[in-house]
């Protein structure tokens, strides 16, 4: 058949990171002509449903449902990607198919507990050496992959966006009020508090002048809001909520800067492994303040698309802020810029290029 399978437990209606991505890597191969399936077990309807077997239901009978169409819907000349390396991996090792692994970061640091310290590291390596090769979202995750299981074929190819989707759709006011935005799910890790707590910090005269919407849901929301009340930033920071995908250019463009300080904690497998959101605003013109933590590195670029800050440093931040509040227009030129570099280096057509040279399709 010489198809191309995508085992995929996260993808489109879902709206997460690696849903976008499959999302992303379909309308590659579709654009190309190159044949391909998705299977998954995610409900609903999106893009190219003619290519997508979705077989929803309770785990243990998904799994048996998706082995089964594996076994019965393939050959030895098809290639299987999964999105990650559990359940979809497993899944494909048991079809006996050649198959490589989309490794996004968070899912290989330890963790906590005797279970994922000894039984799941083991189950781990067992499944990421019977793969073909392993694809890292950035060079931060492949040095993970590597010092997990040396001696794997693991390739780091950055993630990428299509910069027709996310472009500048709304001019930047040229007004005193530096307006920074971010979209996230809403945990502890992804450092919202910090930058809630760094910005209370301000002198008067510039925490007057910044503004700040907070776009995403999650468990850390109801702790946000309070926490932005106790230090008097309600009519600095609005929190927006979930922000459909079709809302995202204006959301990045309208702002001046998107920032997302995460934190990097290996015992509770939190990680930004890459940051899609930072190339998706980027692409919009936006620049960026991020952490140099996990994966970030990869997607912006210090002083030529944003700025990199140390974990949790609140003088770097609080100078940085302090300097764009007066220079407004350095924001703006720095999101050009980026702009610009994500055109470049960050373009799907890229991105596919690399992936289908790491899978070897079309060289047997």
């Amino acid at each position: 058949m010489n198809r191309i399978i995508i085992l995929s437990y996260d993808y489109p209606p879902n709206n997460g990171g690696i849903a976008r991505l499959c999302k992303e890597i379909t309308k590659g191969f579709f654009d190309r002509n190159i044949p391909f399936h998705v299977v998954t077990n995610v409900a609903g309807r999106c893009d190219y449903e003619n290519h997508v077997t979705r077989l929803p239901g309770a785990r243990g009978r998904t799994e048996l449902s998706m082995l089964k169409w594996l076994r019965e819907n393939t050959d030895k000349s098809d290639i299987i990607i999964c999105d990650t390396w559990h359940p979809a991996g497993s899944l494909a090792m048991m079809s006996g198919r050649k198959f490589f692994i989309l490794a996004h970061g968070a899912e290989f640091l330890p963790g906590i507990g005797l279970f994922r310290h000894r039984i799941w590291p083991c189950y781990r390596r067992i499944v990421l050496r019977k793969s073909a090769g392993i694809i890292a979202n950035s060079h931060y995750t492949c040095n993970l992959v590597n010092n997990i299981a040396p001696g794997l074929t693991v390739r780091a190819i950055p993630l990428a966006i299509d910069s027709q989707r996310f472009r500048p759709t709304i001019k930047k006011d040229t007004d005193d009020i530096l307006r920074l935005c971010s979209v996230s799910r809403l945990e502890k890790f992804k450092g919202h508090d910090f930058i809630l707590k760094t910005i209370a910090a301000l002198p008067q005269n510039i925490r007057s002048k910044i503004s700040f919407e907070i776009g995403g849901i999650g468990p850390y929301k109801a702790e946000l809001e309070r926490l932005s009340k106790d230090l008097g930033l309600e009519n600095i920071v609005k929190f927006i909520g979930f922000i459909p995908e079709d809302a995202l250019n204006d959301f990045y463009s309208r702002n001046d800067l998107f920032i997302l300080c995460t934190r990097e904690e290996p015992d509770m497998c939190n990680v930004e492994g890459f940051g899609l959101v930072f190339v998706e605003a980027q692409a919009c013109g936006t620049a960026c303040i991020g952490t140099k933590a996990g994966g970030i590195p990869d997607a912006v670029i210090d002083k030529k698309s944003g700025w990199l800050i140390n974990q949790d440093n609140d003088l770097q931040l609080a100078t940085l802020l302090t300097c764009l509040v007066n220079d407004k227009l350095a924001a703006h030129a720095m999101g050009a810029s980026a702009r610009k570099l994500m055109i470049k280096e960050y373009s799907l057509s890229g991105y596919i290029d690399g992936l289908l040279a790491a899978i070897s399709y079309g060289r047997r």
